[in-house]
């Protein structure tokens, strides 16, 4: 068998493995209870996987072959650079992997070297290369994404002391040889489609507009409360607005090469625009389903149509990343006669129009520039954004001084107290520390949760495995599913890497794995301590309090959405979508932001926005439902121009009260006799919207006083 068949043998498994994982992912969603959000089960990455496993567990079976035990740091360098693969076009893959195995491999290097002089020029090389990781966020995921992993490679390779060049070469030789051949096997045997990202983010749209029609199913079956189903609503039509966005950001990384002669390019476009549009139709079902919620609960057929939704919705995604060249008309077919259904049992006019048009992407395309020249251009724009952050007071640079104290103190501590396998809990600390508390804490929480299960599992594995050929073998399906999740749960992700290091640990040094693996439990835990105290006493930055400005933006911006759907009687155009995209963008930072002071305990002390937040947000997310059954009932009518000034006044005054002008002028009430049902909720909404934000001011005027 050529490696060519392997390889088209283990994709063809692998597809088959994620259908049974999605399946899987659809029972357990329909059994969990209306509160739980879902995991993101469709971003499961199996050929990811397996080409990291195959490339790691290749290096321990020549250690095996070679009986060289060592061979297990070029599988941890094979694992470490497909970590680093940077989506995106082949070359900025390429740089990535190489980059990283390069960087990794001359820092680690000095480092090793700076631990085999002794303790304290180990530690400054930990100061220096954790510091220098965590900067390198000021230029962009990618580049933090490589530059954190060769800081990850220097804290661990510190603990492989080196006294001289001529023990330094044969040890790198083996980390970079497993480097390189991870690379050579990402661009050879087991090459990524140049449209396979994008592919993968339409995939997981689809997922997100799955959710939310099951949602609403599970909402009209269960006697939920008003405020709780509102807001776990907003969750899902938040994760699906940010997997839209990604999935435009992939299609517009696409080189211009390929999409401009490619009919695929056509496909996944178009299907990105069935996606936005029905977005905006599952909005509307959203927003009728909470407004007739009781009569719908005595009619089952709207609940099935939902879940049949749902089921077909899954499937779109699933046969537009397999299926690109093949439009899924059947599928289309099936999901349409779905809608036909579903608006018979909501009594709504609310059609689902399919392959209707393409959409503008919105994104700057940039050229696709020789290698000589983007290399230049690249190293440009890093120097103008290195100068920008080269001052104590940048953000960037406090994050960079706070996590490279933090490494070195858990460098120190260990080294002090002797404790084995402490290169664990200078690497939780690493990884774990984020910007913001609001980051830091549940990153932490993940780490601890996953490092727990796992080193359980690392235990139950220890009792049956002891040879080195049977570690190979164990190892392989660990590093499939460590990275296969790594995109669906971080926790999950730390599960099975726990028992995989262990493992291939205990293959370069036999020992219990039982000690194995309580050390690395008890010193991911010794990390997430040291992280967070780092977080709340090392400078402590916590995220902007601008919920003010966010929340203007977001009543402002949706009001602009309603005002152009009412002006344009229920026409759809690229005007219409723009606007809509705007107001969904403008209400998710906002929650984005409410949500981290919640988590960081300062919603008290947001000057009273935060509580008028809490319940602003969800009326807005009524408005935009209200909005979207008027731009998609064939019905729509444009509004008489007294409802659209009245709209304008409302707006204004609204931004008054925002401001916290309490005298502002109030427009008078809205003549409803001449309007339509819809113009008539959009209405009710506003007025509700208007209501609570003056009450909310003037209570805040009783309060000062």
């Amino acid at each position: 068998m050529t490696l060519k068949q392997l390889h088209r043998r283990l994709i063809g498994r692998a597809g088959r493995w994620a259908a049974a994982l999605h399946g899987a992912g659809d029972r357990l969603a329909q059994r969990r209870p209306l509160w739980m959000v879902s995991l993101a089960i469709d971003e499961t990455n199996l050929s990811e996987g397996l080409r990291a496993a195959c490339a790691s567990s290749a290096m321990l079976l020549l250690g095996l072959l070679f009986d060289h035990p060592d061979f297990s740091w070029a599988a941890i360098g094979a694992f470490w650079t497909c970590l680093a693969d940077a989506a995106g076009t082949r070359r900025m893959r390429f740089v990535s992997m190489l980059g990283f195995g390069l960087l990794s491999t001359v820092a680690g290097g000095l480092t090793a070297l700076a631990a085999g002089h002794g303790v304290a020029t180990a530690a400054i090389a930990v100061l220096l290369f954790s510091w220098a990781g965590a900067l390198a966020r000021i230029w962009g995921a990618a580049t933090a994404q490589v530059a954190i992993l060769a800081a990850t490679a220097c804290v661990v390779m510190v603990t492989h002391p080196l006294a001289s060049m001529t023990q330094t070469a044969p040890f790198l030789g083996l980390y970079m040889f497993g480097c390189l051949f991870a690379t050579v096997l990402s661009f050879t045997v087991w090459r990524i489609h140049p449209f396979g990202p994008s592919r993968r983010a339409i995939r997981a749209a689809y997922s997100r507009l799955a959710g939310i029609a099951r949602d609403n199913a599970r909402f009209l079956e269960h006697d939920a409360a008003q405020a709780d189903a509102a807001a776990h609503g907003a969750s899902y039509r938040s994760q699906a607005r940010a997997a839209l966005e990604a999935a435009r950001v992939a299609l517009a990384a696409v080189p211009p090469a390929r999409a401009g002669r490619s009919a695929l390019y056509d496909n996944l476009l178009l299907a990105l625009s069935d996606a936005e549009r029905i977005f905006a139709y599952l909005i509307a079902v959203t927003h009728t389903c909470e407004r007739e919620q009781q009569r719908l609960r005595q009619d089952p057929r709207a609940r099935r149509s939902l879940e049949v939704m749902a089921v077909l919705l899954r499937r779109l995604g699933q046969a537009v990343q397999r299926q690109p060249e093949t439009p899924p008309l059947e599928l289309q077919r099936r999901l349409a006669g779905c809608g036909r259904r579903l608006e018979a049992a909501l009594g709504a006019l609310l059609p689902l129009r399919l392959n209707v048009d393409f959409m503008e992407l919105g994104l700057p395309r940039a050229a696709q520039l020789p290698w000589r020249e983007a290399a230049f251009l690249a190293l440009g724009q890093a120097w103008q954004t290195a100068k920008v952050n080269a001052t104590p007071q940048s953000l960037s640079w406090r994050h960079a001084a706070r996590v490279s104290l933090a490494t070195t103190a858990g460098f120190l501590l260990v080294e002090a107290l002797h404790i084995p396998f402490g290169y664990w809990a200078t690497m939780a600390t690493l990884l774990i520390l984020q910007p913001s508390v609001s980051t830091t804490w549940p990153r932490g929480i993940e780490r601890v949760a996953g490092s727990v299960l796992g080193a359980v599992l690392a235990v139950l594995i220890g009792l049956a495995v002891h040879t080195p050929l049977a570690i190979s073998l164990v190892v392989f399906p660990l590093i499939v599913a460590t990275m296969a999740l790594r995109r669906v749960s971080y926790s999950l992700h730390v599960l099975f890497m726990t028992p995989a290091f262990v493992l291939v640990a205990d293959y370069a040094a036999p020992a219990s794995e039982m000690v194995y693996a309580m050390s690395r439990l008890g010193n991911n835990v010794l990390g997430c301590v040291l992280a967070l105290l780092a977080t709340f006493f090392l400078w402590p930055d916590r995220e902007a309090d601008d919920l003010d400005q966010r929340l203007a933006k977001a009543v402002s911006a949706n009001l602009k959405y309603l005002l152009a759907v009412l002006a344009a009687g229920g026409k759809w155009d690229s005007a219409i979508a723009r606007l809509r995209r705007e107001a969904g963008l403008a209400s998710n930072n906002a929650e984005q932001v409410l949500q981290r002071l919640r988590i960081e305990r300062r919603l008290d002390r947001s000057s009273g926005v935060g509580l008028a937040a809490l319940r602003t947000l969800p009326l807005l997310r009524r408005v935009a439902g209200s909005t979207a059954r008027i731009s998609l009932s064939p019905q729509a009518e444009p509004a008489p121009p007294e409802l659209q000034r009245w709209i304008t006044e409302v707006s204004g005054e609204i931004d008054a009260l925002l401001r916290g002008d309490a005298d502002a002028g109030a427009p008078g009430p809205c003549i409803a006799d001449s309007l339509t049902p819809l113009q008539a909720d959009a209405v009710a909404q506003v007025q509700l919207l208007r209501g609570l934000l003056r009450e909310h001011v003037l209570a805040m005027e009783n309060g000062a006083r």
